[in-house]
């Protein structure tokens, strides 16, 4: 049972490295692209707002313009939430190695 265990940590260890890889460059991205998401969103909500204001659009475009600019605003969080499930899976398997 020991030496299995022994077996499992060695190959664990190339995993932890690229598992650690895959979070640096998620985390990167994410916060690189959250700022051209957000500013994207902000401007879909202000021309949906401006834009049924000045009345060129609709009730119904408005709120099409406003659905869009919440799905592009809601992307980086769901890649913030992915992020953290790779650094608990990280974690779990830093926490096998030091067993």
């Amino acid at each position: 049972m020991v030496l299995l265990r022994l077996i499992l940590k060695i190959l664990a260890m190339p995993l932890i490295a690229a598992v650690t890889l895959i979070q640096w460059a998620g985390i990167f991205l994410t916060q690189f692209s959250s700022v051209i998401f957000n500013l994207l969103a902000g401007l879909m909500f202000l021309l949906s707002v401006i834009g049924w204001l000045m009345g060129i659009c609709t009730g119904a475009e408005t709120i099409r313009m406003l659905a869009v600019g919440f799905v592009v605003f809601i992307i980086p969080h769901i890649a913030e939430w992915l992020i953290v499930r790779i650094a608990v899976i990280n974690c779990n398997l830093r926490n096998f190695l030091k067993s």
